[in-house]
C-alpha cells in the first residue's frame, strides 16, 4: 500500500490528519529508521506547538521548558519553543515567508533570547563565557538564539559591531542547519532503502518523503534532485550575506523587521533575495531572526535562480568535501543586480573576517 500526502488547501496552513493515517499509526508502524524517540502522539499533533515563556532573573541557570516528542508534524509557522526569556520576551509579530509548508523536524534543543540592548546582548555573551576566539580554536558554540538584533547595535564602532552580529548570528545559523542535516540524513537513508528495495518503504516512511518534497518544491520521484536541495548552508557563506545585506544588523529592515539576507517581499510561491532598493518592492519582515535565516536557507535550497549554487554543492560532496562557502558564493550571481561585484565584495568580507572558521563550528550538545 502506498500512501502520499499532498496538502488539500493553501500552503502554510494547518489541513486535517485523515483518519485512515490515524488509524495506521495507531497499529505502531513507524519509520523504518525513525529520528529519535518516535511515538505515534507527534504525528497527530499539526498544531502551533510553542510553551509560554517563563519571565525569570537573569542571574537564574536557563532550563527549557519540557518538550514533545523529537519527531513532530508542525506548521511552517511554528516557532522554537521560547524556553527562555534574557530580560524581554519576544515582542510584536510580523509577516511571514511564504516557503516551506509543513514540516517532519527533528526538535533542535536552543533556548531564546531577548537582549534588549547591544550592551546587554554583549554582556550576556560574558556570562556564558562565548566568544569567537574559543570557537575559533575548537570550542563548541553554546545554544542560545537571539531573537533579534539589538536596535542600538550601530552605535559600537565597527569591530564589536561585527564581533556581536557575528556571536550572535552563528548560532541561528547553525540550529538551521542542524535541522536541515536531520532531514538529510533520513533522507539518504530512506535513498539507499528505496535503490535495495522500492516496496520495503512503510506507509509513514512514504508520508515523510512526500512532505519532505512539497517542503522543497519537487517530487518523491525525483529523489536526486531532492538531495541537492536539503543540504546546508556553510556559515560563512550566511554570516557574510548577512552582513552585507544588513549593514552588520544595524539598517531599518534589520532593526524593524529582522530581514538580514536581502529578501523582499514577494506574492508568489518564493521571496526574492536581492538587495531592497525603492521601486524593488518593500524589504520581507520576519517574526525573529530564526524565521529570517530559515526563509533564506530554504530560498537557496529551492529558488529556480540558485539551481547552480546546489549542483556546485552537490558536487563537493561527490569529492568528498565539506560546502564551502567561499567557493559557493561564486554560484551566486543573480542574488544581486550588482552580480560579479557582489561576489567579490562578500568573498573580501569573508577573508577579513576569517568567517570560514565557523565553517567547522558545532553547536555544544551536537
Amino acid at each position: 500500500m502506498q500512501l502520499t500526502l499532498r496538502p488539500a488547501i493553501e500552503r502554510g496552513r494547518n489541513y486535517a490528519f485523515p483518519a485512515a493515517w490515524a488509524a495506521l499509526l495507531a497499529t505502531g508502524v513507524v519509520l523504518y529508521k525513525p529520528l529519535p524517540t518516535v511515538d505515534a502522539a507527534p504525528y497527530l499533533s499539526f498544531g502551533v506547538g510553542s510553551a509560554e515563556a517563563r519571565e525569570i532573573d537573569q542571574a537564574t541557570l536557563f532550563v527549557p521548558e519540557a518538550e514533545p516528542a523529537a519527531l513532530t508534524f508542525v506548521r511552517h509557522e511554528w516557532s522554537e519553543p521560547e524556553d527562555v526569556s534574557y530580560r524581554s520576551t519576544r515582542e510584536g509579530a510580523h509577516g511571514r515567508f511564504a516557503a516551506p509548508g509543513n514540516a517532519v523536524r527533528r526538535q533542535v534543543q536552543v533556548r531564546a533570547i531577548s537582549p534588549r540592548t547591544a550592551d546587554e546582548l554583549a554582556g550576556f555573551f560574558r556570562d556564558v563565557s562565548y566568544t569567537l576566539t574559543d570557537i575559533r580554536q575548537g570550542e563548541a558554540v553554546p545554544p542560545y538564539k537571539v531573537d533579534r538584533v539589538p536596535a542600538d547595535l550601530g552605535s559600537k564602532d565597527g569591530n564589536e559591531r561585527k564581533m556581536l552580529f557575528i556571536t550572535a548570528i552563528l548560532p541561528v545559523i547553525l540550529e538551521v542547519n542542524q535541522r536541515v542535516l536531520a532531514d538529510r540524513e533520513q533522507l539518504m537513508y530512506l535513498r539507499d532503502k528505496l535503490d535495495a528495495a522500492p516496496q520495503m518503504l512503510t506507509a509513514i516512511e512514504r508520508i515523510w518523503l512526500d512532505d519532505l518534497a512539497d517542503r522543497y518544491d519537487t517530487t518523491p520521484d525525483k529523489l536526486d534532485e531532492l538531495v541537492r536541495r536539503v543540504d546546508i548552508v556553510p556559515p560563512s557563506m550566511a554570516i557574510a550575506q548577512g552582513g552585507v545585506e544588513s549593514g552588520w544588523g544595524t539598517s531599518f529592515a534589520a532593526r524593524n523587521g529582522n530581514a538580514l539576507y536581502g529578501q523582499i517581499q514577494s506574492v508568489g510561491r518564493h521571496s526574492v533575495s536581492v538587495p531592497w532598493k525603492p521601486g524593488a518592492g518593500m524589504p520581507q519582515p520576519f517574526t525573529d531572526v530564526g524565521e529570517a535565516t530559515d526563509a533564506y536557507v530554504t530560498n537557496l535550497n529551492t529558488h529556480p535562480a540558485y539551481a547552480g549554487f546546489r549542483n556546485e554543492r552537490a558536487a563537493m560532496r561527490d569529492r568528498g568535501e565539506d560546502p564551502d562557502g567561499f567557493r559557493l558564493i561564486g554560484s551566486l550571481l543573480r542574488y544581486s543586480e550588482r552580480g560579479q561585484a557582489y561576489v567579490q565584495f562578500v568573498r573580501q568580507i569573508m577573508r577579513e573576517n576569517d568567517l570560514r572558521d565557523f565553517d567547522r563550528a558545532k553547536l555544544s550538545g551536537f
